[in-house]
């Protein structure tokens, strides 16, 4: 498979080369050339080789016309913080014409890393065109040849550029290319500017109407240092001596002034309103296309909107279990979806390790959206778990599923998610 991949990736780079090399009218030529080459073997019987003569003579000069000067063009990307998948991008490029004369048909595209080795899922013998969109994929975004406005000489100029990003995660740009017809118009030299940067793409979300679930507020251990102001207000208690750590806004001034040494100000533990979003990471057995879909489910969840007494927990396991808070004082949603961009499914790990996730967590939850890859005995006992710690809990399947649901379990498959989530409702 490894020798009949790399036959893939060398076919694909001649290809994708002699695409951008080409000029629309160079095209049409290299058509001819080649049906006056097929056509134009026995001499004596027609007179296609001359044309097959003439249009390799006008391949030859316009590569020999091609190699004579450099283009004194440099630019600068100004990227956006974040992308999103399957969403058109528009990003600025500032560029600087160096030259004394005007530099005008230009285009130019990104040049991304190359993809990783092919995985397994794949096949044994995938097909070619299995593996191209697999490493378009893989490379993360739609890019063409762009054309660029007229550059005029010793100036300065900003325009833009389209990408349309196809996966979530980190875009690795290494370098930009520039295309230039030379004089004869049938071939494009190219240029190669390094130039590397990175840019975030986060999941593609879908709308979800806003849930309502009972208002169910939890003691939460670390009190009011960890509510930072939500929920209900706190409430007095006493003062004492101050403690190193303790933060400056608990000073207690009048006192401080009285005495000459700091006092802060105590308060009691709070109750609080705090929903989980738990995101099931283990795909065993699951392609790609549905994990996909259940971290697309998650990102729209965690954007619903919500009262800003309402702290929202992310709860995934990675290499270890992970617990992330969004809400007022804490943490944005933004960051919730930064971390969701770039989660990886774990495949080689049991399921259990959620079981001490949640047991650790539920006595702080009020209610908790489950996002599951599959349904089973094990995230049977999972919702059990919730449920029998007086959390109230929406579970969402992407299936299909492996075993009969139980009522009140919803599921969606990668086609249905967007109508799913669109009328999710508690």
């Amino acid at each position: 498979m490894s020798r009949l991949l790399r036959v893939y990736r060398r076919v694909n780079r001649i290809s994708r080369g002699v695409r951008q090399r080409l000029t629309p009218l160079g095209g049409w030529l290299a058509g001819g050339w080649i049906a006056a080459g097929a056509f134009g073997i026995n001499t004596r019987e027609g007179m296609t080789y001359q044309l097959f003569v003439l249009l390799t003579v006008l391949f030859a000069a316009a590569l020999l016309a091609g190699r004579f000067g450099q283009l004194p063009v440099t630019a600068t990307r100004l990227l956006p913080r974040f992308a999103t998948v399957g969403q058109p991008l528009r990003y600025r490029l500032h560029i600087a014409n160096r030259g004394r004369r005007a530099q005008a048909d230009l285009l130019a595209f990104d040049e991304l890393r190359d993809a990783p080795p092919a995985p397994a899922n794949l096949g044994r013998l995938p097909t070619y065109r299995q593996w191209s969109r697999w490493s378009a994929w893989a490379r993360g975004v739609n890019n063409l040849l762009q054309p660029l406005p007229i550059l005029p000489p010793n100036a300065n100029t900003d325009t833009e550029l389209n990408l349309t990003p196809l996966r979530r995660g980190w875009l690795e740009f290494a370098a930009l290319r520039f295309a230039r017809p030379e004089p004869l118009g049938l071939l494009r030299r190219p240029f190669r500017q390094p130039l590397p940067d990175r840019l975030l793409v986060l999941p593609r979300r879908y709308p979800v109407p806003p849930l309502h679930f009972h208002d169910g507020r939890r003691y939460q251990r670390g009190g009011v240092n960890l509510a930072q102001s939500v929920g209900e207000e706190d409430e007095f208690v006493g003062l004492r001596d101050y403690r190193p750590g303790d933060p400056p806004c608990r000073i207690h001034w009048r006192s401080f002034a009285k005495r000459g040494e700091p006092v802060v100000k105590e308060f009691q533990d709070e109750f609080f309103v705090r929903y989980g979003l738990l995101l099931d990471s283990f795909a065993a057995g699951v392609n790609e296309a549905r994990f996909e879909a259940a971290v697309s489910a998650a990102a729209s969840i965690a954007t619903v909107e919500r009262s800003p007494e309402v702290l929202l927990d992310l709860l995934f396991v990675g290499d270890r279990a992970y617990r992330f808070t969004a809400g007022r004082g804490l943490g944005q949603t933004e960051q919730l979806l930064e971390i969701l961009a770039c989660v990886t499914p774990r495949r080689d790990q049991p399921f259990a390790q959620w079981l001490g996730l949640a047991a650790g967590h539920a006595a702080e939850l009020s209610a908790c959206v489950c996002i599951l890859l599959d349904w089973d005995e094990q995230r049977r006992q999972l919702l059990n778990l919730l449920r029998r710690q007086g959390v109230e809990t929406v579970a969402l399947v992407i299936g299909p599923p492996s075993a009969p649901l139980e009522p009140g379990i919803r599921v969606a498959t990668v086609e249905t998610l967007a109508l799913e989530l669109a009328r999710l409702r508690l």
